[in-house]
């Protein structure tokens, strides 16, 4: 049986190479995002329709994540967590300065930090992917961190691929993880006094690369259920993880291509929904073809109640610092 489907709308029209990372940062009122190739970080306003960018090439060779910091120490929200290609870092947006965290693990050559978002405790996951010398993917050789509230850094999920979508449930007892080229995604338990993870399972399956798309970044609503980027699928799938039931579909425009890499609520009641999509590899007969690739796109959230009934999405949860 068919899903109902919806098509997003441009909120912003670029070339990002790799758009990616869409947060909501409650503090600023805005959505926070990147491009992972040209080394940039954006704020998007939606009540100006104002993009802002931030240029970070000068301190590292990718930026893979962006997470709001706790509202306790930066309530204007000029400052954000970030992983560079080497590890974690705090971005400032007034001053357009860096500081490095430190304690990062060890990254090869042809590795980099990916995927990133903040647990219930404060916090930082992030994990990685490699490239071998042909830039083929190297199987198995990425990692999951957690960076503790004390600093120190950790591995917890070795034996990845591409390490992508973070979130946890609304009672912060379970986490869901997608390794993007397992075609699937998974559950953990969670405990939410230690960090500690247990009982890994698949529970939405199926994904094809050629005809759905992988799954890659995702988001959650106040109902737990998951919002998926699906790379080379063009669109967003709205998933029951109880089931494993694709419920609907968001697509962004045919004129952006198929790489639809993340997806967040955001908005005032955390009810629209904002898609980002990349042009990775494209030539110039594709950057013709899809000239809307790379933008960020929007469904709002009157628009969106028809296949979700309203639900919220959840608040992103803050960095905290020791």
């Amino acid at each position: 049986m068919a899903v109902p489907v919806l098509e997003a709308e441009v909120a912003v029209q670029l070339e990002a190479g790799l758009g990616e990372g869409s947060i909501w940062d409650s503090r600023s009122k805005k959505l926070i995002w990147l491009d992972i190739l040209g080394v940039k970080l954006f704020r998007f306003d939606p009540s100006s329709g104002q993009n802002e960018v931030f240029e970070l090439s000068g301190f590292s060779t990718s930026v893979s994540s962006v997470v709001p910091i706790s509202s306790e120490v930066d309530p204007e929200g000029d400052t954000v967590g970030v992983t560079l290609r080497e590890g974690f870092a705090i971005y400032n947006f007034r001053t357009r300065g860096l500081h490095k965290l430190g304690n990062d693990p060890p990254i090869k050559h042809g590795e980099r930090f990916n995927d990133g978002k903040v647990d219930p405790r404060g916090c930082y996951w992030a994990g990685t992917l490699a490239r071998d010398e042909s830039s083929e993917i190297i199987s198995g050789a990425a990692t999951l961190y957690c960076r503790d509230l004390d600093g120190s850094v950790k591995a917890v999920l070795t034996d990845l691929s591409i390490s992508n979508g973070l979130v946890w449930t609304t009672d912060a007892r379970s986490m869901y993880f997608i390794d993007t080229p397992s075609a699937q995604i998974d559950r953990l338990d969670f405990d939410p006094s230690s960090g500690t993870l247990s009982n890994r399972r698949p529970v939405v399956k199926g994904f094809d690369f050629e005809t759905t798309g992988f799954p890659d970044g995702c988001a959650i609503d106040q109902e737990d259920r998951l919002w998926v980027a699906r790379f080379n699928g063009g669109c967003c799938g709205y998933y029951d993880p109880k089931s494993g039931k694709l419920l609907a579909e968001v697509r962004v425009p045919a004129e952006a291509g198929k790489q639809v890499t993340s997806v967040a609520f955001g908005g005032s009641e955390m009810r629209d929904l904002y898609l980002t999509t990349g042009r990775e590899g494209f030539d110039e007969a594709k950057a013709k073809q899809y000239p809307l690739a790379g933008s960020l796109f929007v469904v709002p959230a009157v628009k969106l109640a028809h296949i979700s009934g309203g639900v919220a999405g959840q608040v992103p949860n803050q960095l905290k610092l020791s």
